[in-house]
Formats: structure tokens, sequence, C-alpha cells
């Protein structure tokens, strides 16, 4: 009875923000395989293999956990979707799969060289699935936004942008699935990067929108304070990840094209693709220094803020894996692209940095664990009862009184549900 009560309890805690977990898992698998010093290796396949092993079970998990918590409790999917911060990290989800996706592809397929034909077609059903879940959280997404929640530019972080890079992750999954799926079909592989071009170009534009907004909140207001601080890497993701992207479909631009036999004066072109693929080399470099713009704010931001006061451990810390995998990850491939020592030695470098990070917030969280089974009540679940006969009529258009209604903020609702148990302190 007591062992079914405790599974129930952390069912029940079961937040979006979790996904944030599968997806800084998956980053390091990535990593290890194209990590520049032992690129390709035998130890290195199995080291990304282990990863992406663990990676599936962590999200196998957090989807059985999901829908046991839908079945116990089958509003809990609408009560999360109005809050105006817990809704944006269902956005974590497709990206979450985008790591699985990509692994499978570079290291199951083309290195393993298992599955064949049917297992990338597979994938790429796969990755349309992933598409249109990142459709609904692009658009959806902001649509909450604007329309349902209410927000603040002293409560803003950057976690605004987390539905708008759902779709320049998936547009980097699909450049990578196209690269195997040229081999059997090129219509099939034009499509697909075609399709990724127009995601990374909506998801880029609109993330520098809200950026913009972001910078004019940070320098009216000034640094997050406290674990909000850590919101400030967040850019690092859409600005690394759309960079990794173009230069992906760039490459295979060129491969692609020219296609002699379109009757298209673009596609038959025969320096289409070269010139496609400058264009996109330069491009990822530009967002490559833009993404070091955000390091050199969020660094700077920390530290500003350990002068003042320590910053206690949380669950929310697994949102600094990704950005900086990603970063990571983009600073080798452009080692390639470039054949260049300074950007080899600084990813290899910055990899290990990213290692040691997930390795520090895995074993916090590890030890968090025994205070997820025994505290009785979350701030949150305090917090949703102490709202519930306040709030205002959810079902209408907008808020009856905006003054009723929540603002979001990172320490708000960036923080999982059973985050506020402190185990430690950087």
């Amino acid at each position: 009875m007591a062992v079914s009560s405790t599974l129930e309890r952390i069912v029940r805690r079961t937040t979006p923000v979790l996904w944030a977990i599968p997806m800084g898992t998956g980053s390091i698998s990535m990593l290890f395989f194209a990590f520049p010093y032992g690129q390709g290796s035998q130890p290195m396949a199995i080291l990304s293999l282990i990863f992406y092993l663990l990676n599936i079970c962590l999200f196998l998990l957090f989807n059985a956990s999901t829908i046991a918590c839908l079945v116990i409790e089958p509003k809990a999917f609408i009560r999360l979707l109005k809050h105006p911060s817990y809704s944006l990290f269902f956005s974590c989800y497709p990206m979450g799969a985008t790591t699985i996706l990509n692994v499978s592809v570079t290291v199951v397929y083309s290195y393993y060289g298992i599955g064949g034909k049917q297992f990338v077609y597979l994938l790429w059903v796969m990755w349309w699935i992933n598409v249109v879940i990142s459709a609904m959280c692009f658009w959806g997404g902001t649509y909450l936004m604007i329309t349902r929640h209410s927000h603040s530019l002293p409560a803003m972080t950057a976690a605004w942008i987390l539905p708008v890079v759902t779709f320049v992750v998936a547009s980097s999954t699909g450049a990578v699935i196209a690269k195997a799926l040229r081999d059997f079909s090129a219509q099939s592989a034009l499509i697909t990067i075609t399709v990724s071009a127009f995601m990374v170009t909506l998801g880029l534009f609109l993330a520098s929108m809200m950026l913009t907004v972001y910078i004019l909140r940070l320098v009216v207001y000034g640094f997050p304070e406290g674990l909000s601080v850590l919101s400030v890497f967040l850019p690092l993701g859409v600005s690394a990840q759309a960079a990794y992207s173009v230069s992906l479909i760039g490459a295979e631009f060129r491969a692609l094209l020219p296609m002699v036999s379109s009757n298209s004066q673009f596609f038959s072109l025969y320096s289409s693709g070269e010139t496609i693929n400058i264009f996109c080399s330069t491009t990822s470099f530009l967002l490559w220094s833009w993404a070091v713009l955000w390091i050199s704010y969020a660094l700077l931001g920390l530290v500003h803020i350990l002068r003042a006061t320590k910053i206690q451990f949380k669950l929310t810390a697994w949102g600094l894996v990704f950005p900086n995998g990603v970063f990571s990850n983009l600073t080798i491939h452009l080692a390639d692209v470039f054949d260049s020592r300074f950007f080899r030695v600084l990813g290899a470098i910055y990899s290990i940095l990213t290692l040691l990070l997930w390795c520090y917030i895995s074993y916090n969280t590890l030890l968090m664990i025994p205070s997820l089974i025994n505290v009785p009540q979350t701030e949150f679940e305090k917090s949703e009862a102490s709202h519930g006969a306040s709030q205002p009529d959810q079902s209408s258009p907008l808020p009856q009184n905006p003054s009723h209604s929540r603002m979001a903020s990172f320490d708000d609702a960036y923080v999982p549900g059973y985050d506020d148990t402190v185990i430690g302190s950087t």
C-alpha cells in the first residue's frame, strides 16, 4: 500500500520540465560520437550508444509517467497548459526526441550499418511526426502565451523561446536524416531539407524577436536573481542549434544540387549547391559568434549573482546541459567545416566541461530522489490549491481580470513541482 501511494505521489508530480533531462542526456550522446579526438572510433561509438540507450530509457520512463499522470488526474494536462510557464516546457518533448533520432542515424545506421533502408524510412516517418508536434508547440505555445497567459517584462525569462526552438532543433534533425535518405531517394531528401530550411528560418527569426525583448528586460531590470540567472544560458541553445542546422542544410543542398532532370533553373544550375553551401557556412559562423555573445552574458550574469549570494541546486539545472551541449557540437562541426585547430581544441574543451556539468547535475538529481518521495506537498501543489478559488474563469478567451492572473517567472514555473527541496549549492 505504501509503495502504491509513493508511486502515485511521484506520478502526480510529473511535469513537462522533466523532458529537459532527455534533452541534455541526448546532447551528451551526440558529443561522444562527434568528439574531435578519437572521432569515429569504436570506444567513442560505444560511449555514445550507452548514453543513447540511457536516453531512450529516460524518454520511455517519462512517457509512461506522463500517461499515468493523465490517467490518474485527467485535468492535469489542461491545468499545465494554462500555467504561464509550465506550459512552455511541453516544447522539451519533441526536442528530446530529436536527440534520439540524431544518434539513430549517425551511430546506429551510418556507423554500425544497422537497419538498412526500412530503418531510414522509419526514422523519416518519426521525424515527420516530430515536425507536427514541434509545429503544435511553435504555434500553439505562442498562441497560448498571447491569449491565455499573463506575462510581465520584469518576470520575463529566456524560457519564452522554448516553443520557438522546437522548429530549430527539428530542422537540424531533418538535415541529418536527409543525408541518409538521399542514398535511396534524392527527391525525398530534397523535400526534407527544404522543409528543414523553412523551419529554421521561422524559428530563428521569431527567437531573434523574442531575444530582442529579453535584452531590453536585462538592460532595464538587470540579471535575474538567484536561480533565475540560469535562464540566461537558454538563448545559447537557439543560436548554436540554428548555426548547426544551417550548416548541415547547406551541405545537403550542395550534395543534392544540381538536379539535371529538373525544369527549374535554380535546381538545375551547377553553381546552386555550392553557392547555398558557402552562404550557409558563413551564416553558421556568424550565428556561432552570436552564441559566444550569449555565453559571455550568461557567465557574467552567473558571476554577478554568485558574488552576492549562493545558488542552491534544483532540478532546473538540467536546462543548462542542452544549450551547452549543442554549442560544443556546433564548435566541433565548424572545426570540420573550416579545418580549424582553434575550433577543434575549443570544441573538445567545451565538450569535456559539458560532460562534467552533466555528471554533476545527474549526481545531485539522484540525491534528490528521497526528497521527491518524502515531501508530502510541493509548493506548486500548495499554490494551485490556494489559487483555485480566486482564479478567473479559464474557459474564456482572455483572463477576466489580469491582476488575478499568475505572471510567468523563472522561479515560479521553471522549477518542477517537486524541485523546491534544496540538496546542495554551487
